[in-house]
């Protein structure tokens, strides 16, 4: 659910390049389960779009408490459906789930009554004096002692990563691609959210930052235009990705002015530098990650968003709905003739056919010797 909240609200905001807010989650989450009490009948049609409606609400309700950008809706079914769907929802949930602001500014956590379904109680905890000097350093140590928070997690990626992740995807117009690059570069420089200690990743952070972006960008390519994933990277994406990162080191500008820390491990890469990382990436099997196996899911949900752009509000709905619910027989995991599953067919038979090749001109050299 948690995931599906995720996309829904990274559709209706685009633009909204930062980590999503927690409480923006919560609303939502919040919001869909009141809704299943309060508005439990709901057409098939309808049902469909219940957590995409339940994530705008949410968006509407906090846009101005957390600064949120445009809200830009494409919801999964007819427009004019879906607004009957938004209105009526709305009008049903209370706007006392919206959590609201104290006078601290601080945003207080939705009470036990205005959430609508059961919530353990928890005691308050005494009040704590104020943290010591050792107490506040403790919280930005990277030792094995400290368990890492979300936001230290974050803060371990160097800080040109963002903001030319950001900047490479607009130019590409691929901005969903950007949480995909955040995702791998996260995994396999931090796992677990502690700095690796894997030599080639910290000698090699840049061509490992290109080699992610390239896997990240071909499997977009190969799930929406249906082109094959290559065996090795031909020449023109290679210059692509080499060309924006050398743009994006001149126009981006980081915040400080010590381009020693903000650029921290960042480098010019030649070519073989691009291809080595590229090969490496595939061989450690980074690829096997959960990073980089969700762009399945995300591309699904974006090609869901465009797809219902083009809908007239006067189309026949009487055809098969493209989303496929929980009690339906036809799943995903049985749909063996899939764009997705066609795809990672051709790229096992083309990595298949290179390894028996490989093999083949071994033995060769062998009976030679």
């Amino acid at each position: 659910m948690s995931r599906q909240i995720e996309q829904a609200l990274w559709s209706l905001m685009p633009t909204f390049a930062s980590d999503l807010p927690p409480s923006l989650i919560e609303l939502t989450g919040s919001l869909v389960a009141q809704s299943r009490l309060k508005a439990s009948t709901l057409k098939a049609e309808e049902e469909v779009a219940r957590l995409y409606a339940c994530a705008n609400i949410a968006c509407d309700r906090l846009k101005i408490t957390l600064d949120l950008p445009p809200i830009q809706p494409r919801p999964p079914i007819a427009p004019k459906h879906y607004k009957k769907l938004h209105a009526h929802l709305d009008n049903v949930l209370p706007q006392s789930s919206t959590p609201a602001r104290s006078r601290a500014g601080r945003i207080r956590t939705p009470s036990k009554a205005s959430m609508g379904y059961g919530v353990i109680e928890v005691k308050d905890s005494p009040s704590r004096g104020t943290p010591s000097k050792e107490q506040i350093l403790a919280q930005w140590r990277t030792g094995d002692a400290a368990t890492p928070t979300k936001r230290g997690q974050h803060s371990l990626l160097r800080p040109w990563v963002r903001p030319v992740v950001k900047r490479m995807c607009a130019e590409l117009q691929q901005e969903k691609m950007a949480q995909t690059v955040f995702a791998g570069m996260e995994t396999i420089t931090c796992p677990a959210g502690r700095p690796t200690k894997d030599e080639w990743v910290t000698d090699n952070y840049a061509a490992l930052f290109a080699a992610v972006f390239y896997w990240s960008l071909i499997r977009f390519r190969a799930l929406t235009e249906g082109t094959v994933i290559p065996r090795e990277p031909a020449y023109e994406q290679r210059r692509q990705i080499l060309s924006l990162m050398s743009q994006a080191r001149k126009t981006v500008v980081l915040p400080g002015a010590d381009d020693d820390v903000s650029w921290k491990d960042w480098s010019d890469l030649k070519p073989r530098d691009f291809n080595h990382a590229v090969a490496t990436v595939k061989e450690r099997a980074w690829l096997g990650s959960s990073w980089y196996k969700d762009i399945d899911d995300v591309v699904k949900f974006q090609n869901w968003d465009e797809g219902d752009d083009r809908v007239d509000e006067d189309a026949d709905l009487s055809g098969p709905i493209r989303a496929r619910l929980v009690d339906t027989m036809l799943q995903d995991k049985t749909d063996y003739l899939s764009e997705t599953r066609k795809v990672n067919y051709e790229a096992w038979k083309a990595d298949v056919l290179l390894r028996m090749a490989q093999r083949k001109e071994d033995a060769m050299d062998i009976d030679t010797q």
